[in-house]
Parts: C-alpha cells; structure tokens; sequence
C-alpha cells in the first residue's frame, strides 16, 4: 500500500479541522439526517464501511454532525457522533493489533 502524498495528507488534515464550518456553499452537501443514515446503513459490515471511508464519508459524516448539532437536530448529531466514536475504537483496535503484530514479527525475527 502507498503512502498518501503530503498535500493530500495536509488537506485532509484541514478538512477535518474544518469539520464543523458551515458546509451550506458545498454543491454536493446533503441533509446530515441523511448522511447518518448513510454512515449507519454502511457500518452494517465491514467491507461497506470501507467503502465509506475510502469515498470520504468521514468527513462528510463530521461535519453533518456539526451541522446537525448547530441546527438543534440533537438526536441526528447524537447517532452521529456514536458512529465516529464506533470509528475512533476500531482506528485504535487495528493500531493495537497492528502494533502487536509488529512486535510479534519482530521477537520471530530474533
């Protein structure tokens, strides 16, 4: 697997950062009700939140929580905010498992 390029690290990184900006001049913004049906209806199995993830939905998902919070649609950003924590749990259970895998690969190497 390649490594992103920088810019495109650097972009992303200023997208997320900007999650909560208003996002009413984006042509392809959408209902954040919407989105997190989406994001729902996608974490449902594993290969389809890939999916997700890969075509930025991420980012589309944070910020129509943002969104959804500063409109007073709490139970939208509510639901929304539980699949970015789902999200956040398994970046960090892949990371341990990684991490584990690595030192296991290693202490095989000596």
């Amino acid at each position: 697997m390649s490594s992103p390029a920088p810019d495109d690290v650097g972009r992303a990184l200023s997208a997320l950062a900007d999650a909560d900006a208003d996002i009413d001049d984006r042509p392809e913004s959408r209902p954040p009700a919407e989105v997190v049906a989406d994001a729902r209806d996608a974490f449902q199995s594993l290969s389809s939140a890939a999916r997700f993830l890969s075509d930025g939905g991420e980012l589309t998902l944070r910020r129509a929580v943002g969104e959804a919070a500063r409109r007073g649609h709490h139970d939208c950003a509510r639901s929304g905010r539980a699949l970015i924590a789902d999200l956040d749990r398994l970046r960090v259970a892949l990371a341990d498992a990684t991490d584990e895998s690595n030192r296991a690969s290693r202490t095989a190497e000596r």
